[in-house]
């Protein structure tokens, strides 16, 4: 069987975004970051709501 060859490092990834972001908040001030960071979270937060909601999982019937 063959291996396959990795094309997204997930790992690496999340490395990368987590130190660019802790480069760019530590460039800020506390009241620099506190409003980046609310910004961000509304962005997010209006994201998350306007989703279509995902559909109820179905039980199988008891007998």
């Amino acid at each position: 069987m063959e291996t396959k060859t990795k094309t997204f490092d997930a790992v690496d990834e999340s490395r990368k975004w987590r130190e660019a972001t802790s480069l760019k908040l530590d460039a800020m001030t506390a009241s620099e970051r506190i409003a980046y960071l609310r910004t961000v979270g509304e962005r997010y937060a209006s994201e998350y709501l306007s989703r279509p909601p995902k559909p109820a999982l179905e039980t199988a019937a008891a007998s």
